[in-house]
């Protein structure tokens, strides 16, 4: 019994937003950059982005699982993979971390962001 209530509180603590499960964390920004996937370009404003991925607000239709490239200062198109899609917002992970370096390089580029949306 103790073992399901122990994976009842896993579960729980997954949807309790409060709490960070990402593996880096992410940096608020205020960047305008484009989405580009299937030979189109959509466009799209960073909202934050960590050295693995980023979330963004887009017009574009894209659905998880979709490889698409973005472009940011410094690295220019990221390739990345859609991970979840809601309400015109979209999060991504780079198919390849941005390397520290580059990662600051371009933080140091783009405006900061005071909100989370």
């Amino acid at each position: 019994m103790s073992s399901v209530l122990a994976n009842l509180a896993h579960v729980a603590k997954s949807r309790d937003p409060s709490i960070d499960q990402r593996r880096v964390p992410r940096v608020l920004v205020d960047m305008v950059s484009h989405i580009n996937f299937n030979g189109r370009s959509y466009g799209a404003r960073i909202i934050n982005i960590s050295p693995l991925g980023l979330m963004c607000r887009t017009e574009g239709e894209l659905l998880i699982g979709q490889h698409v490239s973005v472009w940011l200062p410094i690295v220019r198109d990221m390739q990345a993979e859609v991970r979840w899609a809601e309400d015109k917002r979209i999060g991504m992970e780079f198919r390849q971390p941005i390397e520290p370096r580059l990662y600051d390089a371009m933080l140091s580029l783009i405006p900061p962001r005071q909100t989370a949306w």
